[in-house]
Order: C-alpha cells, then sequence, then structure tokens
C-alpha cells in the first residue's frame, strides 16, 4: 500500500475509495452518490492488493461535492501534564517540550464547521480530573514525558510538539506536580515539517497569589517561514481566571 499525506485537499469519484494511514491509524474513504463512507480501523488488516470492508463504516449524507479535506485538530478536553520531576528554583526559568497527540478531522468540500463529518481520535487518552472535588474540571491525562530540547523529540504525523516555559517568581521552589494545558488556546503551526503548538508561557508567583500563563507564536521556536495550520478555538475570550497548577489560581491570556 503506497502512503498518502493525509492532511489536506483530496478528490475521489462517485464509486471510488482511498486509503490513508501512518503509524497504526488507517481512514478509508469511499465516496457515494449524495455522501461519504468513513472507516476508521488498524491498517494491518489490510494488504497492498485489498480493498477494505465498508460494510461497517460510517455513512454522511452531504451532497454532489467529491472532494474531502483532512485536517489536525486538538482534543476536546484540556490535558493535564505529570510533572512530578521537574522543579523549578526561585528566579529561574524553565523550558521543555511536550507531544500533544492529535485528532483528525474529515470535512467535504471544504474546511469550514458546517462541514465537517466526523472527528477520529487517533490515541485513546484516559480520563482524568483537575482540581479540587468540587471547583475542578475533566481533562485528559497527558502523562510523565517531557523533552528537555526540541531537537530531542521524534514526533509522529499525528502529534504536536508543545512548547512549554515556567518562570518562578515566587521564594520557594516550584514542583510542577499537575500543570494543564488549556487546548482550546493553542495554535498549530506546520515548521519544518513538525507540527508545533503555541508556546505555554507561565508565571509562577506562589499558591496564594494569581500567576499567569500566556498561548502565543515564538519566532525562536517556530521559525520565519511557519505556516498556520489551525487557529486557536477560544480565539475570541481574553483574560479568563483558571488555573495553570492544582490548587493555584492564575490569570489565562489567549493568542491574539
Amino acid at each position: 500500500m503506497t502512503q498518502k499525506s493525509i492532511f489536506g485537499r483530496h478528490q475521489i469519484l462517485p464509486g471510488e475509495h482511498d486509503f490513508f494511514y501512518a503509524g497504526n491509524f488507517y481512514l478509508g474513504a469511499k465516496r457515494e452518490k449524495d455522501g461519504w463512507l468513513l472507516l476508521q480501523t488498524d491498517n494491518a488488516d489490510y494488504t497492498e492488493n485489498a480493498t477494505p470492508d465498508f460494510s461497517g463504516a460510517d455513512f454522511f449524507q452531504s451532497g454532489k461535492s467529491n472532494k474531502l479535506f483532512i485536517a489536525p485538530s486538538l482534543p476536546e478536553k484540556p490535558l493535564v501534564f505529570k510533572g512530578t520531576r521537574l522543579h523549578v528554583s526561585p528566579g529561574q526559568r524553565l523550558n521543555f517540550f511536550l507531544k500533544i497527540p492529535l485528532t483528525i478531522q474529515v470535512y467535504f468540500s471544504r474546511k469550514q464547521p458546517e462541514n465537517l463529518l466526523k472527528e477520529f481520535p487517533v490515541q485513546r487518552l484516559s480520563d482524568t480530573w483537575f482540581g479540587d472535588t468540587f471547583s475542578g474540571e475533566p481533562a485528559f491525562a497527558l502523562g510523565t514525558e517531557f523533552f528537555p530540547s526540541l531537537n530531542e523529540v521524534k514526533s509522529s504525523d499525528f502529534e504536536a510538539i508543545c512548547p512549554i516555559s515556567i518562570f518562578n517568581d515566587a521564594p520557594g521552589v516550584l514542583q510542577v506536580e499537575r500543570l494543564i494545558i488549556r487546548v482550546e488556546n493553542l495554535a498549530l503551526y506546520l515548521c519544518n515539517g513538525k507540527i508545533i503548538a503555541s508556546q505555554v508561557a507561565i508565571e509562577y508567583k506562589g499558591k496564594d497569589v494569581i500567576s499567569s500563563a500566556s498561548y502565543h507564536f515564538s519566532k525562536n521556536i517556530h521559525g520565519e517561514k511557519s505556516e498556520l495550520l489551525v487557529k486557536p478555538r477560544n480565539g475570541v475570550s481574553k483574560n479568563l481566571l483558571k488555573i495553570n497548577f492544582h490548587f493555584i489560581k492564575n490569570l489565562y491570556k489567549t493568542e491574539e
């Protein structure tokens, strides 16, 4: 089977189908007269000349367009990184990188909200809870893996690299413990073949003091020739009172 680039626009004529895959993610798309059959499965089940069985596929009535647009997206809930191995001394800045699993959005004709057919999670994430029992919020667990430098990150086609910068402006040592990444504030950029999210810059001022976090483009990380793939879902809201670390109130500012 010849691997195709999954992202972008694809044309499939009525009665024909196509394959898109990377790693263990496999998506079959078949054009019907007035709609689409979409099938996600394990590509290991198929050989070079095999035709997928679309009998278990979902059908989407979409009209006459023969074009599909496939785009990366971020998970629907915030992500919680467990950074218990990370400590930041007073007056110091810690920079590191995380890998965020992406989801796949399939649109008919063109990428616009009303044309979304389905969203496919590439990796199943575990549910978790961030914050206090009554005032917290549901999230996905991101795990404990982190990377000190961008060059050390080996990401797949379905992973975004998220730069994190934490400045400790408090008098005591900060143990990162549980850090929340509010993915609705992240943009995605294509940078030299890698998908890199907005940088999350956090200024920690102590447990009893409101701290700040911002999500922004960084020329030093994203470069001068990066391509904007996905705008932040929360691009309108600004200065939301949220939390970065468990039990600590923080002020969030979204990307311009």
